[in-house]
């Protein structure tokens, strides 16, 4: 039997010490959970911003590509044209780039006379920058002296514009163009899906600047934004586009958000619970126990469900990819493709190698703009598209000039760019072209140079022509296609991850192909590469090897 309770005061007063110590460690308990899961849920937030930002950011990076292109076009065909026929072709070759037609309100051709420039000829409406004035002199000599284009905003009182400038030094031309701020302030690249979850606001220069806005989806008045933002600085010229994002509402999954209020309901229910039930004391904190653990395994198996999604998306782009490599005679053949390090979409890098007839190969190295399943499935459309193309015996311009009817960003959100070859295995002759894609580099001789060519527009921006260059692969010389993964650093001219690579390669340019690849990416890659990396290497080698 057992002993009956001591009588008194005692009796009563320890079931209330135990229901009050025991509320008091479930109320610490409770708080410190719910605020564990609060900065778990904070800190997840705050790295799917910087990730939707980020991809927002690679949205802005190709809408810039896109609006510099006709410059770089136009130079090149002026540059063609001789002297005296420069305005007529800028005037007729460009009018499709202005008013309806095309992303600028004015443009003109200008040529360096000393130490000014003469407007050589003009198309569009008048221009933001009095064309008698001292500004646009210091624009020109800007751009003569700049490495890439340069940029400045314009204020026209109710309107604003963006001026444009890129300069060929030797000979002595300067294209500049304006492009229109929509009234609204609101831009057809926020319809990109990577805006879908995000308010945000973009300025031009080097830090945010109110008077300095180009376009955002909010009310301007309610700027800056406030809250959770993230900030990413694009290159733009010889300026930076600044993308300020916070998100529209919660980014991450409902039950992270809800689970902090969770946690303090239930464990206050339970800590109430508890106290009146003193004497279950032990298999109340076992049922806190078994809570927790099932919170923290609920962590880990979302964890564990990220990263598997991770490893199925890469899984899914190589499986796009070529899965054997073809044998071609007299031609040695090696690939590699890295995913990105950041987030779990994947992007739409990829390279094609396949035999053309008897004598002859094709091979492909392109970029899909963008990530995600979207941009895979473009990806998979061009690869194959371009494959047919050159099976089928057309040439490298022909390819491309088919595909570029059958891309629209403005229906498919992706531009495509991509460097296409046809090599004779027996005579080592390559024919090239290229939509807006990275130089291809031939090493020889242990040094490595780009191929000179003419870069058309990418894919996916309207039908296009495409300029052919032949060159001759020397028996033991290599010619590597790359994507842009492999020289991008983020807040680094391109023009210095192009020469490193140049370098880099020329000093590996004797090993074998395989080790080739394996040292670029070793010595190229950084750990905290956000973008996808292709790799296509052929080298011709002697009849019987």
């Amino acid at each position: 039997m057992a002993e009956p309770l001591p009588a008194g005061p005692g009796r009563y007063s320890r079931p209330v010490r135990a229901a009050a110590i025991t509320a008091l460690v479930g109320v610490v308990l409770t708080v410190l959970g719910t605020w564990a899961a609060h900065r778990a849920d904070e800190a997840t937030e705050d790295r799917l911003l910087e990730t939707q930002s980020k991809q927002a950011a690679a949205v802005l990076s190709t809408a810039i590509l896109v609006i510099q292109q006709p410059l770089t076009t136009a130079l090149q065909v002026q540059a063609a044209s001789g002297r005296d026929g420069a305005p007529t072709v800028f005037r007729h070759e460009f009018a499709a780039n202005v008013g309806k037609d095309g992303p600028f309100v004015a443009a003109s051709l200008w040529r360096r006379e000393g130490q000014t420039y003469t407007r050589l000829a003009a198309v569009g409406g008048t221009p933001g920058i009095d064309p008698r004035g001292p500004e646009i002199q210091q624009l020109l000599g800007r751009a003569m002296r700049a490495k890439t284009s340069v940029v400045e905003l314009v204020d026209m009182g109710d309107q604003s514009r963006i001026a444009y400038a890129m300069a060929d030094p030797a000979t002595g031309l300067v294209v500049k163009v304006e492009r229109a701020i929509p009234a609204d302030r609101r831009a057809p690249v926020d319809r990109d899906s990577a805006f879908s979850e995000l308010d945000y606001a973009i300025y031009v220069g080097d830090d945010v600047d109110e008077g300095e806005l180009t376009t955002t989806d909010v009310d301007p008045a309610s700027l800056p934004l406030d809250g959770r933002t993230h900030t990413e600085k694009v290159p733009f010229g010889d300026t930076y586009l600044i993308l300020v994002a916070r998100p529209v509402d919660h980014l991450g999954s409902p039950l992270s958000q809800q689970l902090p209020l969770i946690l303090l309901l239930g464990g206050l229910l339970l800590t109430a619970a508890v106290a009146l039930v003193a004497r279950q004391v032990v298999s109340s904190r076992i049922r806190d126990e078994t809570d927790a653990a099932t919170i923290s395994q609920l962590y880990e198996t979302n964890n564990a469900l990220y990263e598997a999604q991770g490893e199925v998306f890469v899984r899914m782009q190589r499986a796009l990819l070529p899965q054997v490599i073809p044998a071609i005679s007299q031609v040695e053949v090696a690939s590699e493709y890295v995913a990105g390090t950041e987030g779990v979409e994947i992007g739409g890098d990829f390279y094609v190698i396949v035999p053309v007839g008897e004598d002859r190969f094709g091979f492909v190295v392109g970029d899909v703009s963008g990530h995600g399943v979207d941009a895979v499935a473009e990806m998979a459309r061009a690869r194959y598209t371009l494959r047919a193309y050159l099976q089928d015996g057309d040439g490298p311009d022909e390819a491309l000039a088919k595909c570029s009817r059958q891309f629209d960003i403005a229906v498919d959100d992706h531009i495509v760019t991509a460097v296409v070859g046809v090599g004779t295995w027996a005579t080592g002759e390559v024919v090239l072209a290229n939509a807006g894609h990275p130089l291809p580099l031939v090493l020889s001789d242990g040094s490595g140079e780009y191929v000179q060519m003419p870069i058309g527009p990418p894919l996916g921006v309207g039908p296009s022509s495409y300029d052919v260059v032949t060159i001759d692969l020397p028996v033991g010389a290599t010619i590597l296609g790359f994507t842009d993964g492999l020289v991008e650093r983020r807040g680094e001219d391109i023009d210095v991850g192009m020469e490193r690579l140049r370098e880099e390669a020329g000093r590996h340019a004797h090993e074998d192909l395989s080790e080739l690849l394996a040292s670029l990416l070793e010595r190229l890659r950084g750990d905290d590469a956000a973008d996808d990396i292709a790799l296509l290497a052929l080298r011709r080698t002697a009849p019987g090897v």
